[in-house]
């Protein structure tokens, strides 16, 4: 089982260099009927699809094993926990400080009322020409980590699936502490 979750992650994952992102669009061209959750038929389709040649019964043993909840559907929730890489604390603690950093009411969500003062839009070419808003700037911000519905508010969650994505791209616990440092002037 562990080898076919591998094998479908990476499928997944170079298919988009921004990682979680990929595997987002990789749901949604799997969810045929746009229905917001995977059936069996889909998920077998979407397996083929890849270029992936799993036996019919492997596809139903990985099918229940994303399933969490046992609705006979794949949420796409389920589908990111199953293909997330998995992280060290290391990393996990970064990412949850670069997180503390913008959530600044420390309610669990980064809103754009959160962004305000933390992070500025005056040197953005679009705020300096008058194109966008500092509101837009800033919702279009929330919006890259923003998962599945983009109501304007990130959880931790979000943010931390965004990063799991980014860092299956980094050998090192090394490389991915610097790269959030220097992103987030932590």
């Amino acid at each position: 089982m562990a080898d076919h979750i591998t094998e479908l992650r990476l499928k997944c994952l170079e298919r988009g260099a921004s990682g979680i992102h990929g595997i987002s669009r990789t749901f949604r061209n799997m969810d045929v009927d746009h229905s917001n959750w995977l059936s069996l038929k889909e998920f077998r389709d979407g397996i083929k699809e890849f270029g992936l040649s799993f036996p019919e019964s492997s596809v139903e043993e990985l099918f229940s094993y994303i399933d969490k909840d046992g609705q006979h559907g794949i949420l796409f929730n389920e589908f990111l926990e199953a293909l997330r890489p998995p992280m060290s604390q290391t990393r996990i603690s970064i990412i949850k400080e670069a997180f503390a950093k913008f959530d600044k009411t420390g309610d669990g969500v980064i809103t754009l009322e959160d962004l305000k003062g933390v992070y500025s839009v005056k040197h953005h070419p679009r705020y300096i020409n008058g194109e966008m808003t500092e509101d837009q700037i800033l919702r279009s911000f929330l919006d890259v980590f923003d998962q599945g519905v983009k109501d304007g508010t990130v959880t931790e969650e979000e943010f931390t699936n965004y990063y799991s994505g980014v860092g299956a791209n980094i050998d090192t616990d090394e490389e991915f502490v610097k790269m959030m440092k220097t992103a987030w002037k932590i």
